[in-house]
């Protein structure tokens, strides 16, 4: 049997996806990357950056702060000893390190303002790439600035910070940053930033760091969005230092020369404090921004959602694991036949409930924005908070954010929420971490998501607790651990504290003590146990053999350290363990099943039957189980028993053994194609082309004739012949009524586009580039079947028939686009049917247009108005001057942008006397921006100058960027159906990130059901242009100094001319006379500024007018 002793999910295999080439080029730059810790001190220093004076801000702020019952809130540390604080750690003598970020939109950008590079973005596979693409489009300022690490020391004990030192800066180079982790433990510093896992230590205690090293390189292979960075470090309870990135995603050359390719996902991984062992520890997540252990050694992450109406996710993340995401579902937009972000909201992969059987689901849907995670260790708050993780929520504004506590309990294998709850609310939390005395802290962003130069840290802490331990915690981590004798380390293995324990642990590995392990592994009790077992680990991983230990352990009467035995023996490679592994792939405990699975996967050995048993009997009821069966059966490689195993009876054994397959990106799974089992079809058909097994695109292909197939299937099935260039088969999908009508619609709509078709697949959005083609294939399967589809057909088919006759250049169609024009109950496919035989131009274009001219449906009529000029050019000014009297706004509106476009110079005067009407106000609001479009496509001197006169009159952005005057023709005159997608589809803007209509979309900002009704257009435009001008009701944070010196802080309630009441977590309902009032200043919206800015003002003025058509409040 082979052994898997690389990365479970065959990560290697991926590497064939990138070609020869592509692997020469990323070999030849781990050269240079290696020499990473070098690399900063050949880069010019980095600017000097922002950080505000001290104030009394962070103290006035603390009183908006709902704080948790019998809690405490004090400000620790704030401007000017730290400025926009990423994460933080708190190391043995209570020293704070502090990731500072200063290159935000300064040196690291979000592709959502450069959607113009989203192809090369989407292609890259490498860190080098990235770079070279910065290069060839010339992108400025990629090293002015530099995050750093800022160390914080309270010097006199008062238990505020009065020292600051930069501990590290000079990560200017042009592809680094955003900085987002740091740990520090004994002395050594981890600190994430792409591209680099860094090393840094600080020889002489000056507070600066003296040696860095690079201890992994090729982190981040894309610009992707801001904050789906490198982050997230934990040291594990087997001593290993875990970490994850988001979905800018890694190509990692590891020390010993493996390459880690994931470039498609964000990832979790693991490896020793030197960097060593690196490995890739479960797979398919957003944006995984914090990780934590909880007490039995499980590991649990929050996944940040995509804006598309996602919910995020709390994740247990088990090794070997794929949460499911992949980055290329980011940008796919909504269609008849799927929703926005394609399989991963269509087919709920990212919900608990979702069925998709090669993802482990989450454990439930928390929050919005999840960054800062831990565990509580057992000792500060009290009792109350055992078992809890505390997870920030940062949704940009401190109004909505905070930090969640959540208290998980097993279901089976898995995990379902027991609790939740909020230990502090109503502040802008970055990070979350409790301190060695026993309290819990919280760094504090300020406001808004971009940089403030401010930034805090507050403790929390319950008074009313002894704190009876937390002193002994404190010191016993001031002295450190290395002169505590062995019976001393074995009595602390049962200390409440999970940190005690764990140094404890690692300080019995330190001194080879494997009789104190030993002991306490078999005759210890509760936590000390497993502890025991996890030191056993580390010494087995690092050769030590500790069979004799730990073997036994697989029939211990505690479940829970027969799971740790089978997981650490695993680690261990251990042959000795096989019989008993297998042996506990039978019994009652499921956790210790799945590890025992894992395990073997990693050794090897004869254990198939044990598993296709553990399998059937699971019958697919627990989705953690079935992973590892996954596992073990993946590891068999070339000795897996495909044939025999395809025709198990047991549909549980059928599907665990095409992911497996799957997983190894092996063409067998093809096989499945053809099970009875529609879930099983469904993912072979996912498998296929999800993970773009080419191989097997024939015969997923070919299930495209089945009348009856379900939509998933039917989709890749479609897709699959779209990129074999089988267009024959998707005519004839396209014609026969038996299919579905979303089935014939898009089968059309895959002929439309043909020719030079897009490198993004159609169905995972990743960069998977067919060759290219012209229309003529497409063109001769559909030519003798284009008159009767549009004749006969309704709905989706016959509006993607027209579709597909005017891109394909089927001139044929023309008598039947006529006859859909003179349809009167035809609706909006004769507009459709009017714009196709203008890109014809036919013979039946004219006749077409004065049917459309005489309508009553404006549509249409405004659609003839703006084909004028193809049908009669010579007398086309004076149809469009009779419009621009007579005609409805809309026509009014196609007229202008005619008389953009003729060639003639006909439309100069009366364009230029439209423009002189503007510059006096007096052309209607609906009608400017066709006036200034149409004017800018006009070479005439006079139009010209009149322009620039008008544009002269108001400021320009670059001179107010918060200026609305440069926006104000987007007022109305907007498309409502178009604003509506551009609110919930466009990621440039991702409004639904934030914003909630009806049931769909974030909870981040207010909700804008109603908001029509509530604010006119000019508020709308001003909360777009300049967000922090008005800020909705319950958003509006306001901090309050009087003249006698004290503070108020809270949301404002009322306001009249002499008073403001204020609603305060602190004081509850404040009244005060405005005449008291010193100082009121007011925190700065959530909302980011410069939307206006990555979108055209066509755009602008469509989503305006759907915000203005809101008029019902929610229900």
């Amino acid at each position: 049997m082979p052994k898997n002793t690389a990365f479970f999910f065959s990560i290697q295999s991926k590497i064939d996806t990138v070609g020869p080439s592509m692997m020469k080029t990323l070999f030849s730059v781990f050269s240079v990357l290696v020499a990473a810790s070098v690399m900063a001190a050949d880069l010019q220093p980095p600017k000097s950056v922002e950080v505000k004076p001290a104030s009394n801000e962070g103290a006035i702020a603390m009183k908006g702060f709902e704080l948790a019952p019998g809690l405490k809130l004090s400000l620790v540390a704030a401007e000017p000893l730290l400025a926009n604080p990423v994460a933080f750690d708190i190391d043995e003598q209570g020293r704070f390190y502090v990731v500072e970020s200063f290159r935000l939109h300064k040196g690291v950008m979000d592709i959502r303002s450069h959607m113009n590079w989203l192809d090369e973005e989407l292609a890259s596979q490498s860190t080098e790439e990235m770079r070279a693409m910065f290069r060839r489009y010339k992108v400025p300022g990629l090293t002015d600035y530099s995050d750093r690490v800022r160390q914080l020391v309270d010097r006199d004990g008062d238990g505020v910070m009065d020292h600051a030192t930069v501990f590290a800066d000079g990560f200017n180079d042009e592809v680094d940053g955003l900085a987002a982790g740091v740990l520090a433990r004994n002395g050594k510093v981890w600190f994430t930033n792409i591209p680099h896992l860094w090393l840094l230590e600080d020889k002489d205690g000056d507070g600066k760091a003296d040696t860095r090293q690079s201890l992994a390189s090729g982190f981040g292979v894309r610009v992707g969005f801001l904050g789906h960075d490198l982050h997230g470090l934990r040291q594990g309870p087997d001593g290993r230092i875990y970490f994850s990135i988001g979905d800018r995603a890694a190509s990692v050359t590891t020390k010993d020369g493996r390459k880690l390719h994931t470039p498609e996902y964000g990832t979790i991984y693991r490896c020793e404090p030197d960097g060593s062992g690196l490995e890739v520890y479960h797979i398919g997540l957003r944006n995984p921004q914090e990780l934590a252990f909880d007490a039995h050694g499980n590991l649990f992450t929050g996944d940040n959602n995509s804006d598309g109406g996602d919910p995020a996710r709390w994740v247990n993340a088990v090794e070997g694991g794929d949460s499911g995401w992949r980055i290329g579902w980011q940008f796919l937009e909504g269609a008849p036949w799927t929703t926005r972000r394609g399989p991963w909201l269509d087919e709920r992969m990212c919900f608990p409930d979702g069925k998709a059987a090669h993802r482990i689901p989450p454990v439930a849907n928390i929050g919005n924005g999840p960054s800062g995670l831990t565990y509580y260790p057992g000792v500060g708050l009290g009792d109350q908070y055992a078992n809890m993780f505390f997870m920030c929520d940062f949704k940009g504004s401190p109004a909505r954010s905070g930090v969640h506590t959540i208290r998980n309990t097993p279901m089976g294998a898995h995990f379902k929420v027991e609790q939740t709850g909020r230990l502090v609310w109503k502040t802008l939390v970055t990070d979350v971490e409790f301190g060695f005395d026993g309290h819990a802290y919280i760094s504090d962003w300020v406001n808004g998501w971009a940089m403030t130069g401010k930034g805090r840290i507050y403790r929390i802490a319950n008074p009313n607790q002894t704190l009876s331990n937390a002193p002994s915690v404190q010191e016993l981590f001031r002295k450190g651990f290395d002169k505590i004798n062995a019976n001393g380390l074995r009595n602390l293995l049962s200390h409440p504290d999970m940190r005690v324990r764990q140094a404890a642990q690692f300080q019995l590995v330190a001194k080879a003590d494997t009789k104190s392990l030993g002991g306490i592994a078999r005759q210890g009790k509760g936590l000390a146990r497993l502890h025991a077992v996890w030191g056993l680990g580390q010494l087995a991983r690092g050769g030590q053999n500790q069979d004799s230990a730990l073997v036994p352990l697989l029939s211990d009467a505690d479940g829970e350290v027969q799971t740790q035995a089978a997981k650490m023996l695993g680690e261990a490679r251990s042959e000795t363990a096989v019989p008993g592994l297998i042996e506990l792939l039978g019994s009652d405990n499921v956790r210790a099943q799945v590890q025992a699975a894992i395990a073997l996967s990693k050794i090897g050995g004869n254990y198939t039957d044990a598993v296709v048993a553990m399998l059937r009997r699971n019958d697919d009821a627990d989705p953690i189980v079935r992973h590892g069966g996954i596992m073990a059966l993946q590891a068999l490689g070339k000795d897996l028993p495909v044939a025999q195993l395809s025709r198990d009876k047991s549909p549980a054994v059928r599907l665990a053994t095409l992911i497996a397959l799957r997983r190894e990106g092996n063409p067998a799974v093809a096989t499945f194609l053809a099970d009875d089992q529609p879930h099983i079809v469904l993912e072979a058909a996912r498998a296929i082309a999800d993970e773009h097994i080419d191989v097997s695109m024939p015969t997923l292909a070919k299930l495209a004739a089945q009348p009856k197939l379900g939509k998933s299937v039917m989709r890749r099935a479609l897709n699959a012949n779209y990129r074999l260039g089988q267009a024959d088969v998707l005519a004839a999908v396209a014609t026969e009524d038996k299919h579905a009508d979303l089935a014939r619609g898009e089968a059309l709509n895959l002929l439309s586009a043909w020719a030079k078709p897009s490198g993004r697949d159609r169905i995972s959005g990743l960069w998977r580039p067919v060759a290219d083609r012209d229309n003529k294939g497409a063109a001769a399967a559909l030519r003798d079947k284009i008159d009767g589809l549009l004749r006969n057909a309704a709905g989706v088919v016959q509006m993607e028939a027209i579709g597909a006759a005017w891109r394909l250049r089927l001139e044929e169609a023309g008598p039947a686009l006529l006859a859909i024009v003179r349809n009167k109950q035809g609706g909006r496919a004769r507009t459709e049917a009017l714009k196709a035989l203008g890109e014809l131009e036919t013979d039946q274009l004219a006749e077409a247009v004065e049917i459309a001219s005489a309508s009553r449906d404006g549509r249409l009529r405004q659609e003839a108005t703006r084909l004028t000029p193809k049908v009669k050019p010579a007398d086309a000014m004076g149809r469009l001057a009779k419009v621009l009297q007579t005609g409805s706004m809309g026509e009014k509106q196609s007229a202008i942008l005619a008389m953009g476009d003729l060639k003639d110079g006909s439309a100069n005067k009366v364009l230029a006397g439209l423009l002189d009407d503007l510059l006096a106000n007096k052309v209607p609001a609906a009608l400017q921006l066709e006036v200034l479009e149409a004017a800018a496509l006009r070479k005439d001197k006079t139009v010209a100058a009149k322009l620039a006169k008008f544009e002269a009159s108001r400021p320009t952005p670059a001179e107010n960027f918060f200026a609305m005057e440069p926006y104000l023709e987007t007022l109305e005159g907007g498309d409502v159906a178009k604003g509506k997608k551009s609110f919930f589809e466009n990621v440039a803007i991702s409004c639904a990130r934030c914003h909630q209509v009806g049931n769909q979309g974030g909870e981040v900002g207010p909700r804008l059901d109603g908001i029509g009704a509530k604010v006119d257009r000019k508020h709308l435009l001003e909360s777009i242009v300049n967000p922090g001008a008005q800020i909705a009701e319950g958003f509006d944070f306001f901090l309050v100094t009087l003249k006698n010196g004290k503070s108020v802080a809270g949301i404002t309630r009322k306001e009249t001319k002499t008073e403001i009441t204020l609603i305060s977590p602190e004081d509850g309902l404040v009244t005060i006379n405005k005449s008291d009032i010193k100082t009121k200043q007011k925190g700065p919206s959530g909302m980011p500024p410069g939307l206006q800015a990555v979108i055209s003002k066509r755009e602008l003025r469509d989503v305006i007018e759907y915000l203005a058509s809101l008029k019902q409040a929610p229900k």
